[in-house]
Formats: structure tokens, C-alpha cells, sequence
């Protein structure tokens, strides 16, 4: 694998528990769904090296997404 994939591959991996975590925060009151993002970014969030950067990621794109006010 050359340099450049390998940084895309992490890239990707860096972003993805990032936007599930996001998405998961945008879906509250919806908790099935929320439940799922949550269960698939946790599961993405593993692979990503260094080990709980995932989980940071996942946190910080779940604050993000969390609606504070109205609707």
C-alpha cells in the first residue's frame, strides 16, 4: 500500500466515527436509530489508531450534533 493510501485509509477512519457520532446526536429522540449510529461508530471507533482517539472523536461529534434549543 503506498504512503498516500494508507494516509486516505486513516483519514477515513479518523472521519467516520466523527460523522456517526454526529449523526447519532442529530437523531435524538429517535433512540433506535441514535442506538445504531452509536453502536456502529463504537465499532469504528475501535479500529482507529491511536486506541481512544475513536472514542473522543465519536464524543465530540455527538456534543456537536445534540440539538441545545428548539427545533
Amino acid at each position: 500500500m503506498t504512503p498516500g493510501a494508507a494516509a486516505l485509509l486513516r483519514l477515513a477512519l479518523w472521519a467516520l466515527p466523527l460523522v456517526l457520532g454526529y449523526l447519532a446526536g442529530r437523531s435524538w429522540g429517535r433512540f433506535r436509530v441514535m442506538g445504531g449510529l452509536l453502536l456502529g461508530a463504537l465499532a469504528i471507533g475501535a479500529l482507529v489508531k491511536p486506541f481512544p482517539l475513536g472514542w473522543v472523536l465519536i464524543v465530540l461529534g455527538f456534543l456537536g450534533g445534540v440539538p441545545l434549543g428548539r427545533r
